[in-house]
């Protein structure tokens, strides 16, 4: 074996341990990820489970501050532009990453505003997604938000349409600084955030 093809196997043979450890980081970030949106999903289950015995008891619950009448009408929880998608991604080394919202990147300490009242169910940290906030607007609608440089607000606070509830954190993640975005239905089932938020002109 002589000339270009020595060339290529011999740069083949240098980076696939490089590669090798680049697939296996790529495995341990979305084995994380699948961990970290276990315990979002374990947390907005047991807030289900509470809001449904709640209702089976016919005790007063406070009315839904989203509905499907927003659908298009929610205002954006910070400005910017879209980074990844709702739905499942290509990642690192051909990982399948499946995005529960969408990221929105925008310069590191940009207030991220509630998208409507509500009460937070979480303000702290939640692994990868650093810290986060969740916010149950009721009806079985909440929330989420990630990647934030800190919380301005504390768990079971009242919060109202427009207010900050911390800063866009991230810089050390993949997409650099951005803002992780949920929206869930009833049974904490993910929705597509852009179909809630307004349009962009």
């Amino acid at each position: 074996m002589s000339g270009p093809a020595l060339a290529s196997f011999e740069t083949l043979a240098s980076t696939t341990p490089e590669t090798r450890r680049s697939a296996r980081e790529a495995r341990q970030r979305l084995s994380q990820l699948e961990r970290d949106e276990k315990g979002l999903n374990d947390r907005i289950a047991a807030l289900e489970r509470a809001r449904r015995e709640a209702e089976a008891r016919g005790a007063a619950t406070a009315a839904a501050s989203i509905t499907t009448a927003d659908l298009g009408r929610l205002d954006w929880p910070v400005e910017g532009k879209i980074v990844y998608q709702f739905g499942t991604a290509t990642g690192p080394n051909n990982t399948r990453i499946p995005w529960h919202g969408i990221g929105i990147a925008a310069p590191a300490g940009t207030p991220v505003r509630a998208i409507a009242s509500g009460t937070v169910s979480l303000a702290g940290p939640l692994g990868t997604y650093l810290t986060s906030v969740l916010i149950d607007h009721g009806g079985g609608y909440y929330s989420f938000y990630g990647y934030l440089a800190d919380a301005a607000v504390a768990q079971g606070a009242r919060v109202v349409k427009g207010q900050i509830l911390g800063r866009v954190g991230g810089e050390s993640s993949d997409q650099g600084p951005h803002l992780h975005f949920e929206i869930r239905g009833q049974g904490g089932i993910a929705l597509d955030p852009i179909n809630w938020l307004r349009q962009r002109r």
